[in-house]
């Protein structure tokens, strides 16, 4: 007889995964390259925008006649805006033009070349935002159709520097005169090498008012004397056919993270809203008395932790000093890594850097609270401490147990704890010099 048999085999548990990983990872690769199809498309579609945009504002400015080649509040000045917001093909783009005059070097360079504007540069910026960011850069020179002419005025050579003396490319340079006419209100981008030249700015003693600055870095200015009686960098002058050169300095701006504590002594018990002075060593000039004018000068306060972090600082040499509570008196800094350092402190450009101030009093009263039973640290323990001359304070002990109450006047004080699970505690003591309560709560 003929017998007919089957074989069946059925895919084991670690095959099925195998099986539905591989299928997942061919799904999640397709979708990548979907998302990623997506972008590319999205990204070109707006540089095609920003393009046309970019080429539509060159073409504006060459149907333009030579003289009227400028820009709006710019020198040489125009029609043409410095600034503008477009819609377009579904995105909003941000179009910044430049137009400058050129000296080119093929003809000698002032002051040899007693005609220094020898044609005009136009630059075009389209920029657009969001996750699909990016910009497009356009340029095109404007050749005058006569023999070039003087437009009069001077030049105004401007370099930026860092912390090393390095160039600083694409720094933003903004120009304000408000006693020429027109009106100069303009911004300009650095060279490759931190170099800017503007040529045909008209004669003006100490108006041009400049300021430099880029994302992440400090800013760096001129002064009037309205501002600083005597500025170390005054507002620029400019003289027919002649260079004034002026150079300015900026870097990546920095982060200090302070904290104000009581001593090490005591644990560094923090030590809150307390208000100081910090002050930086870089001056910008004098004032009337002939005293100096300091570029950072603030008064900062820490929260009710003692902490505060302060950022945008420029590299700079920084003195700290207590100006509140009264009595509280700075005995020492530690920094970096809480090794004691004496003030001014240095800060370097992009450096974060961690301060503690550490604080001290004639007078002062550190509580101690730990649970009875255990024996160990109580945390967040309301600590009230008050008086009947008006004195009345609250803090919560730290992860130590401890709450400082600094600074103090000699004189009966009295104390309250109250933590959730724990029966209440209250005291009057005297309080004289550097008081410590050690208080054991017990549990309920």
């Amino acid at each position: 007889m003929l017998k007919i048999s089957y074989s069946q085999k059925g895919m084991s548990l670690i095959e099925s995964i195998i099986g539905i990983g591989l299928i997942g990872i061919v799904f999640w690769g397709i979708v990548g390259m979907y998302v990623l199809s997506v972008k590319i498309v999205a990204q070109s579609k707006l540089r095609s925008a920003a393009i046309f945009l970019a080429n539509q504002r060159i073409e504006e400015i060459r149907s333009l006649s030579y003289e009227n080649v400028g820009t709006v509040g710019g020198v040489p000045s125009g029609p043409v805006p410095q600034k503008e917001t477009k819609n377009y093909n579904g995105g909003e783009f941000t179009i910044k033009t430049t137009i400058v005059y050129v000296d080119d070097p093929s003809d000698g360079i002032s002051p040899e070349d007693s005609v220094p504007t020898d044609y005009k540069k136009a630059e075009v910026r389209v920029s657009w935002a969001g996750e699909n960011s990016g910009e497009v850069l356009f340029a095109t020179d404007i050749v005058p159709n006569t023999v070039e002419e003087s437009v009069g005025g001077g030049i105004l050579s401007i370099s930026v520097k860092d912390a090393e003396n390095q160039g600083v490319s694409n720094a933003e340079v903004h120009i304000y005169n408000d006693q020429v006419d027109p009106i100069i209100d303009a911004s300009y981008l650095t060279d490759s090498q931190g170099n800017l030249m503007l040529l045909g700015l008209p004669e003006s003693t100490e108006s041009y008012q400049i300021t430099v600055t880029k994302t992440g870095y400090s800013t760096d200015r001129t002064y009037g004397e309205d501002e600083v009686a005597t500025p170390l960098k005054p507002h620029a002058s400019v003289f027919n056919n002649q260079t004034t050169e002026i150079g300015f300095e900026i870097d990546l701006l920095g982060t200090m993270n302070i904290s104000t504590t009581g001593s090490e002594e005591n644990g560094y018990p923090p030590v809150g809203n307390v208000q100081f002075r910090l002050r930086g060593e870089k001056i910008i000039g004098t004032d009337a008395f002939g005293d100096p004018v300091y570029k950072t000068d603030k008064i900062l306060q820490t929260d009710s932790s003692g902490l505060l972090e302060i950022s945008n600082l420029e590299w700079d040499s920084y003195n700290f000093s207590i100006i509140s509570p009264e009595g509280l008196n700075l005995i020492g800094i530690e920094s970096p890594l809480w090794t004691t350092t004496t003030q001014p402190i240095d800060l370097l450009p992009g450096e974060t850097k961690e301060i503690r101030l550490i604080l001290g009093a004639q007078n002062s009263c550190l509580v101690k609270v730990y649970d009875a039973s255990t024996g160990d640290s109580i945390f967040s323990a309301s600590t009230r401490l008050y008086n009947s001359t008006g004195y009345d304070e609250t803090i919560p002990t730290n992860s130590q147990g401890e709450s400082l109450f600094i600074p103090l006047k000699e004189g009966n004080y009295t104390l309250e704890i109250q933590m959730e699970g724990y029966n209440s505690y209250t005291e009057t003591f005297y309080v004289s010099g550097e008081t410590t309560k050690e208080i054991y709560l017990t549990p309920i």
